[in-house]
């Protein structure tokens, strides 16, 4: 080759390299910079087996209990269809007695009627169920224990509030701590009430007065466990109008060891062809300037060291995409399983600490027109099990493993990798959102990994299987794999030396 074709090769090909970094930064969903050898080998995802990224906390594979719903029936004390398929899932932690009926909940005075206060002067005890239709504490631990999960339990403080009984309230709180000290309940994780901003609170409070209630209540609960988890239930905003969380922070930080925040992506209206043109899935909506979910989570804690706080850590412990505009436009149980999986990716992505989905199911009487998708469980089917169920068996592997450098250059693909040292493998979830043509064509690098055997399995919308999942043929090139993502689709690779 002579000097001037010599040249000119070499200019084009750097012209190319130029050309796909471009591309990439403007099209890549997650870490979408070029990949740095690519001039040796062209592939669409790099996964580095030997740059860390940090450990994927057992505790984001989290759930919600409602007790007032948790019949007798669907937990059988550690062996009924609830705690069988959270051991499917390796949950980690397990928050009880529930959302917005915590600031009515009374432990040690139950009555069943989860958003009806017995504080309350004109309470009839006539409403009281019978306790085979509630969980207590005695039946959400042995619960807990038969799961190995870790226990949260809730403190209310909106009745002390609205009923001028707050040292009452402080009162109700230590004598929990106490119980759960005497009977051996290892319990951690306590967290103060919940949205108690929202207009539904039993009281709803301010963020000074919420930080007041939490300087009396904990000072009180530590006295009796000084190694106890405080978290604190606030608005979702992190990057943007933050000024509420900012004055809870300043006045409480000292009290707070975790900072509780509820998603539900486009509360009203979701609809999974607005998921598919949101890329990445974001926080923003209507009431919220937001970025994406990863994008908050990480700017989480540069905001808590700037308050002098860098010991709070973030957790979102009621999560899901919303309710629709109509039944019309709701996500079917595949889609709605889809579109939390991307939630639920970004968790992991960007080191959430603690996760908690909500709701496993809401009973029958109590079903809305166009929420039942994106559950767990179908009460108007019998309880049976929605796609969602098969979705979090496919990361269960991923908890308490090593997230690694998973850069893609794609879009609207969403990716992670995670090394199993235990179990010694290499797993990577693909997330296609894409719906154009029956398949995508990607090669995945693999550096710092020698390939051996690889597994692939999609869940995918598909009529020959109930539980969504597909064999996926893999064609292994060197240091490379090649495969076909189906549309719309989560892939779960499984690599053994």
């Amino acid at each position: 080759m002579n000097d001037n074709k010599k040249y000119s090769f070499i200019y084009i090909r750097v012209m190319l390299i130029l050309i796909l970094a471009f591309v990439a930064c403007r099209e890549g969903n997650n870490n979408v910079s070029l990949p740095p050898d690519s001039t040796e080998t062209i592939y669409d995802i790099l996964v580095d087996a030997n740059s860390p990224k940090g450990r994927v906390s057992p505790l984001l594979m989290g759930f919600g209990t409602i007790y007032s719903f948790e019949k007798d029936e669907m937990w059988q004390n550690g062996q009924g269809l609830m705690p069988s398929m959270l051991k499917r899932f390796n949950t980690g932690i397990l928050r009880y007695p529930g959302g917005a009926l915590v600031n009515r909940y009374h432990w040690n005075n139950l009555n069943g009627e989860g958003w009806k206060d017995n504080w309350n002067p004109n309470y009839d005890t006539a409403n009281d169920k019978d306790p085979r239709e509630y969980m207590d504490v005695d039946e959400y631990m042995m619960n807990v224990q038969a799961i190995d999960a870790e226990p949260m339990l809730g403190i209310n403080m909106g009745s002390g509030l609205k009923y001028d009984r707050v040292q009452d309230g402080i009162d109700e709180a230590v004598a929990l701590v106490k119980y759960c000290e005497e009977h051996g309940y290892a319990v951690r994780y306590w967290y103060l009430d919940n949205e108690p901003y929202h207009d539904g609170a039993n009281y709803k409070m301010t963020a000074a007065e919420y930080a007041e209630q939490i300087n009396l209540y904990v000072p009180a609960m530590k006295a009796i466990n000084p190694d106890i988890e405080i978290i604190v239930n606030w608005k979702h905003n992190i990057t943007s109008e933050n000024n509420s969380l900012i004055t809870l922070v300043e006045a409480a930080g000292i009290h707070i060891d975790i900072v509780e925040v509820h998603w539900y992506w486009q509360w009203g209206e979701s609809s999974f062809n607005l998921w598919k043109d949101n890329s990445p899935m974001s926080t923003k909506n209507k009431w919220y300037n937001g970025g994406s979910y990863a994008d908050e989570i990480m700017a989480f804690k540069p905001l808590m060291n700037s308050l002098g706080y860098p010991h709070i850590k973030l957790a979102s412990n009621e999560w899901n995409i919303g309710p629709s505009a109509s039944e019309a436009s709701h996500p079917s149980k595949f889609e709605s399983a889809l579109m939390q999986s991307e939630m639920f990716s970004q968790y992991i992505d960007a080191g959430m600490h603690m996760a908690c989905f909500w709701g496993a199911y809401w009973p029958l009487a109590e079903q809305g027109t166009n929420t039942v998708n994106r559950y767990l469980l179908d009460p108007t089917d019998d309880y049976s099990q929605n796609p969602s169920v098969t979705m979090f068996e496919l990361f269960a592997d991923a908890m308490g493993t090593e997230q690694v450098e998973c850069r893609s250059m794609i879009s609207d693909v969403y990716d992670i990798a995670i090394r199993d040292d235990v179990n010694d493998q290499l797993i990577i979830y693909v997330l296609n959102k894409k719906d154009s043509g029956e398949s995508l064509s990607t090669g995945i690098k693999i550096k710092g990994y020698e390939i051996g055997t690889v597994n692939a399995i999609s869940f995918v919308d598909t009529m020959m299987s109930e539980s969504h999942l597909a064999g996926i043929d893999v064609k292994v090139e060197d240091d490379r794999l090649i495969l076909h993502l189906p549309k719309n689709s989560l892939t779960k690779i499984v690599v053994k030396r």
